[in-house]
C-alpha cells in the first residue's frame, strides 16, 4: 500500500463588507514529491512558500468569479481522484472557466500523472458570510486511501481536520429534451455527515447563470433533497446544474424565437443612479409568441419581463436597474450579453461664491481646513466600506 501523503491546505478569509477576499494555500516542505502540487496561474494568485489567493472587488449581492485562478498538478500514478472539500456557503471551485463544472467529491478531477488542472473560484455574496473560512484539497489514491490536510485559518493558525458536513449524493435532470415552453426538473440529494444539523443554500444554474435558489436544513446522518422546476422557453442546448451537485445538457426544440441584441444604454453611472438595459426579441414565425426575458447581473437573475411579439416582427424590452454600490457589473438578458455597467462614487463639487475680499480672507483658513477634513474622512469611508 502506498505510504500516506501530505496534502496542501487552502484557507480563505472572507471579508464581504470590505469588497475583498484573500486566501492562502500552505504547502508542506516536501509537497513536490507527494504527487500533488498547487501553482499560481493568474493575477489572483501568488506563490512563494504558500499560494495566496487575492480576489478583489467582491461586490455585495453578486457573484464574483476568478477563472483559471490556480492549478493542481498530479505527478504520482497512484493518484486516482482529486477534489476540494469545504462547508462555506457561496464558495464554488470549478474547472478553468466553466462555473458549472464544479470540483467536489461528487464531481472530482480524475487526472493521470503529469496532468495539470486549472481551477476557478466563485464567491456568491448573497450567501457568503464575513469571517475566516477554510477549504481542503483532498486526494484519493489507487488503494482507496484518502488524505487531506488539516484546516488552517486565514491568520495562519491551524486546527483540527475539517470536511464538508453536507455532501451531494445524487443529481438528476429530467427530461433532457423538451419543446419550448415545457418544464424540466433538476433534483439533488445531499447527506449530512456531520454531528449537528446544518443548513445550506444551493442554486439552480442555466449555462452558469443562477436562476433560482433553495435553502435546506438536514439533520445529522440524514439526507435532504432539493428540487427545481425550470420552464425552458428559448430553443437551443443548455447546461442545467445545481451548484455543487452536478449538471446535465438539455435540448429545447421549437420555433427560432430568440434574443438578437442586448445592450446597456448608459454603461457609466454613479452610485444611486439607474441605467437601462434593452433587449430585442425576434419572431421570424407566422404566429404571435410570448416569452419571458430574464435580466442577470453578475450571473444572477434579478428581474424578469414578459414580451409578446407579433408574427415576423421584433420587440424591444427595457429593464431599469439601480446600483447602490460602486464597481463593475456584468449584465445579460436571457443569455445574451448586454455588456458591463461601471458604477463610480459621486465626486465632491464645490461652487464658487462671490465674496468681498475681507470676507474671503477671514474665511479662507477655516474653510480650507474644513474641506481638508471632509476629504480625509470621505477617503477613509470609501476605503473601509
Amino acid at each position: 500500500m502506498p505510504s500516506p501523503k501530505t496534502i496542501s491546505i487552502i484557507s480563505i478569509l472572507f471579508v464581504v463588507s470590505l469588497t475583498m477576499a484573500t486566501g492562502a494555500a500552505t504547502m508542506d516542505g516536501d509537497h513536490a514529491s507527494d504527487g500533488v502540487s498547487l501553482e499560481s496561474t493568474s493575477k489572483y494568485a501568488t506563490a512563494d512558500n504558500e499560494l495566496e489567493l487575492d480576489l478583489k472587488q467582491l461586490n455585495d449581492e453578486a457573484v464574483t468569479r476568478a477563472d483559471d485562478a490556480f492549478s493542481i498538478t498530479v505527478t504520482d500514478d497512484a493518484v486516482e481522484r482529486v477534489w476540494i472539500d469545504h462547508d462555506v456557503p457561496g464558495l464554488t471551485f470549478y474547472r478553468g472557466d466553466q462555473p458549472t463544472a464544479t470540483v467536489s467529491e461528487s464531481s472530482p478531477l480524475e487526472p493521470a500523472a503529469g496532468d495539470t488542472a486549472s481551477i476557478g473560484v466563485a464567491v456568491d455574496t448573497h450567501v457568503a458570510q464575513p469571517g475566516t473560512e477554510t477549504f481542503t484539497v483532498t486526494v484519493e489514491y489507487a488503494d482507496n486511501e484518502t488524505e487531506s490536510g488539516q484546516s488552517a485559518g486565514g491568520s495562519g493558525g491551524s486546527g483540527s481536520s475539517t470536511a464538508a458536513s453536507i455532501e451531494p449524493s445524487s443529481f438528476n435532470v429530467s427530461p433532457t429534451t423538451v419543446s419550448a415552453g415545457e418544464t424540466v426538473t433538476a433534483t439533488a440529494t445531499y447527506r449530512n455527515v456531520g454531528d449537528a444539523a446544518e443548513s445550506m443554500t444551493t442554486s439552480l444554474t442555466v449555462d452558469g447563470t443562477v436562476v433560482d435558489q433553495r435553502t435546506i436544513t438536514i439533520a445529522p446522518g440524514e439526507t435532504g433533497t432539493v428540487s427545481f422546476e425550470r420552464p425552458m422557453e428559448w430553443t437551443g442546448a443548455y447546461d442545467i446544474g445545481i451548484q455543487g451537485a452536478g449538471s446535465a445538457s438539455v435540448t429545447v426544440e421549437g420555433p427560432p424565437v430568440e434574443v438578437v441584441d442586448a445592450t446597456v444604454v448608459d454603461p457609466d453611472i454613479t452610485v444611486g443612479e439607474s441605467t437601462t438595459i434593452e433587449a430585442t426579441v425576434s419572431n421570424p414565425t407566422n404566429e404571435r409568441v410570448t416569452r419571458t426575458l430574464e435580466l442577470a447581473i453578475d450571473g444572477i437573475v434579478v428581474d424578469t419581463r414578459a414580451v409578446s411579439v407579433p408574427a415576423n416582427e421584433n420587440r424591444t424590452v427595457s429593464f431599469e436597474r439601480q446600483f447602490d454600490e460602486s464597481g463593475t457589473y456584468e449584465t445579460a438578458v436571457s443569455g445574451e450579453t448586454a455588456g458591463p455597467v461601471t458604477v463610480e462614487r459621486a465626486a465632491f463639487s464645490i461652487r464658487d461664491r462671490e465674496l468681498s475680499p475681507e470676507t474671503a480672507a477671514a474665511l479662507a483658513p477655516p474653510a480650507t481646513a474644513g474641506l481638508l477634513f471632509l476629504a480625509i474622512a470621505a477617503n477613509r469611508r470609501w476605503a473601509f466600506l
